[in-house]
């Protein structure tokens, strides 16, 4: 292989890999720091992870969450992190962080599920609803404001958000429980 193709490949696998884990970065640090809840020690664990999900990429299989991978390579070093900290007197024993491991990727998994359903019912909406809820939670400003800026009585924003809500709500259910990839 002429050294122009293994450079070209070499930085595809680099962008693939920055593009998965700049999505699912903080996740990955919540997810270590629900294991380790010293502040220090999980940076610590995350930059060591970091590290090594690059160096293991390789053995990443695309068809399966990156999420779920990561944060099962991350569960090793949160292990040895905390075999290194046996000195401490208060510590949870190798099983049960396993157990915590294994339950906190179920629930990111759950979000990120819900987070992909939730873009598709927001792209469903009208222009008018959606720029409301973008408003009410993106925007830098109060409902109040928005209510002023477009000369909309506030109540009647309020009670449209409590049916754009419910609407939202029920959208991400169906969307759940005819399961299958959102985006």
């Amino acid at each position: 292989m002429s050294e122009s193709v293994a450079a070209l490949q070499s930085e595809a696998r680099y962008e693939a890999f920055l593009s998965l884990f700049a999505r699912d970065r903080e996740r990955i640090f919540g997810y270590i720091y629900s294991l380790l809840p010293n502040h220090a020690d999980a940076e610590d664990a995350f930059q060591r992870s970091s590290l090594l999900l690059w160096r293991e990429f390789d053995k990443f299989d695309p068809q399966r969450s990156f999420l779920a991978w990561a944060c099962g390579v991350s569960a090793n070093e949160v292990r040895n992190t905390l075999r290194t900290q046996r000195r401490d007197r208060l510590r949870f024993d190798d099983e049960l962080v396993g157990q915590l491991a294994l339950d906190r990727i179920q629930q990111l998994e759950q979000h990120n599920e819900r987070f992909d359903a939730l873009q598709v019912c927001l792209a469903g909406l009208k222009p008018a609803d959606h720029e409301l809820v973008r408003a009410a939670y993106a925007g830098g400003n109060t409902l109040g404001e928005y209510a002023k800026a477009t000369g909309r009585a506030l109540q009647s924003l309020y009670n449209r958000m409590t049916q754009l809500r419910r609407i939202l709500f029920e959208c991400v259910e169906r969307k759940r429980a005819a399961g299958g990839r959102f985006a």
